[in-house]
Parts: structure tokens; C-alpha cells; sequence
């Protein structure tokens, strides 16, 4: 049996009720507490990188998959009117009690990624992260993140490259070699096989180009990503005379898009003539 003593006080209530409702005779529970531990930490960190873009004070945000509220209260202490939405009710009751502990007022809905329940243009920022291999309809889930955007509105989105050579060795979910690249039906099998019990709630990993392309179809221009990293990269470590290749680093960031672990994109909703004439670098 696995034990887990808050790192944070704020956490208590949160960790007190989690250990009820997941299985903790698991061998991945060590794994998944210690993600939880470290996850408010992180969605600062992330947060930090939309706030680059937009101030959050008094901004309306959504967390898509908001799983146990870690990022609603990043956004929160940042000054965002935060809603989460994920699945199971269980998760939203741990994102109460998760926020409440750190007294960040959040409001909680169940619903699915692919079929939000908002009118369109409802929210200033969207974000959507580490859900995205979970979804039935990942495609689906974009243009609905994309829509609930108002003008002008940031989403953020994260996720697991399908092809990154990490994960060949060792999937993040299980820690298996070769189950991020199976679909879903066999990649099931293999994970409960090698586990010795049921339980498998990851779909098909995206890529992250891909992800990218069906965001600009959605409207939205791509304002940070691995090709835009690249891109600075080179301009502040090369003289200006060698700027002009700088589309030979632009390539090497579209490698990273499809290729890094984990990919990051923020993108901006297209709705003010400026929007519509900005270029798009994936």
C-alpha cells in the first residue's frame, strides 16, 4: 500500500480523499502521486508561458480535462474566473476540494472535450493539457477549444509527441516500452497484459504538427511553439548576417513540433484584421 503525506498542507483534504477513490495497491500509484505532488508547481510554470502573451487578471478561463484542479489554481492565483471540465465526477469532487484548500473560487462541470457545453466565444483562455491522448476525438476537442475562444482569446495546449523516441522506451502513462504507439484496442491488451490487471484509459497519441494544422483551420494563429523556439534560438546566437537562414531553423523546430516529448503550442483567435494577415509558422 502506497502512502502519501501532503507536500503542501493546502493539499491535505485533497490527498485525503484521492487515496480513497484510486487504487493504491497499483504499482503505477507511486507514478501517478507523485505527478499530483508536483502538478501545481507545474501548471505555474505553464501558466507563466500564457501570461507572456495575455495578462489572466480577471480573464475568463477554461481548464479542458481539468483533472484534479492543479491548473485551475495556477490560473486562479493568477486572477482568472476558472471553470474545469472533465469526465468522471469523482475528478471534479478532487478539484473541489483540491481549489478549496488553497481558496481559489472554480467551478466544475461534467462534459467531454469534444462536445463543450458553452456558447460560442465564452472564454478569454483555454487551456489543454495532458488530456489530449486521452480523448476519443482529439480533432474534435481542438476545434471546440477553438470555438469557446472569444476573439482575441489564448488557448494552450500540451501533449505527448506519438513519435518522440522517449516514449519508444518508456510510455509516460506506465512506464512500457512500445505503448505509446499502439492503437488503442491493442495498445489495451499490451498494457494489461504486461500489468497483470484491467485498467487502460489512454487513446492514440497525437502529433504535434498535426495538432497545429488543426488549430490554424480553427482560426487560430499560432503565437509560440517548438518551430517558434528554433527560430528565436537562431537569431539570438547567430550575427545578424546569417539571419536569412533563419528558415533552416524554422525546419529543424517543425522536426521538434512532431518529434519532443512533449509539445507546447499557445495560439491566438483570429478575429481583428491584424489576426488575419499575421503568417503562420506551422
Amino acid at each position: 500500500m502506497v502512502t502519501i503525506a501532503a507536500k503542501d498542507p493546502r493539499d491535505a483534504a485533497f490527498f485525503a480523499y484521492w487515496t480513497t477513490v484510486i487504487d493504491m495497491t497499483d504499482p503505477a500509484a507511486p507514478h501517478w502521486m507523485d505527478h499530483h505532488v508536483r502538478r501545481v508547481e507545474e501548471c505555474r510554470a505553464l501558466v507563466d508561458k500564457i501570461a507572456r502573451f495575455r495578462p489572466l487578471a480577471g480573464l475568463r478561463a477554461l481548464d479542458v480535462g481539468c483533472q484534479t484542479g492543479a491548473m485551475a489554481i495556477a490560473l486562479g492565483e493568477r486572477g482568472a474566473d476558472v471553470t474545469g471540465v472533465d469526465i468522471a465526477e469523482f475528478l471534479l469532487e478532487a478539484a473541489r476540494r483540491r481549489t478549496a484548500g488553497w481558496k481559489i473560487g472554480a467551478e466544475f462541470l461534467v462534459a467531454r472535450g469534444e462536445a463543450l457545453p458553452f456558447d460560442d466565444a465564452t472564454f478569454d483562455v483555454v487551456t489543454f493539457t495532458d488530456v489530449i491522448e486521452h480523448c476519443d476525438d482529439a480533432d474534435a476537442c481542438l476545434r471546440e477549444v477553438a470555438r469557446v475562444l472569444r476573439p482575441g482569446g489564448i488557448a494552450f495546449v500540451l501533449g505527448p509527441n506519438r513519435f518522440a523516441p522517449e516514449w519508444f522506451l518508456r510510455d509516460p502513462h506506465y512506464q512500457l516500452a512500445g505503448a505509446s504507439v499502439l492503437p488503442r484496442g491493442l495498445g489495451r491488451r499490451y498494457v494489461e497484459w504486461r500489468r497483470g490487471r484491467p485498467g487502460y484509459d489512454v487513446g492514440v497519441f497525437p502529433i504535434g504538427t498535426h495538432v497545429a494544422r488543426v488549430l490554424a483551420r480553427a482560426h487560430m494563429a499560432l503565437l509560440d511553439s517548438p518551430v517558434h523556439a528554433a527560430d528565436r534560438w537562431f537569431r539570438s546566437h547567430t550575427p545578424p548576417a546569417l539571419h536569412a537562414l533563419a528558415p533552416i531553423a524554422r525546419a529543424w523546430g517543425h522536426v521538434r513540433l512532431a518529434a519532443v516529448p512533449l509539445f507546447e503550442i499557445v495560439a491566438r483567435k483570429r478575429g481583428s484584421s491584424a489576426d488575419r494577415t499575421m503568417s503562420e509558422s506551422a
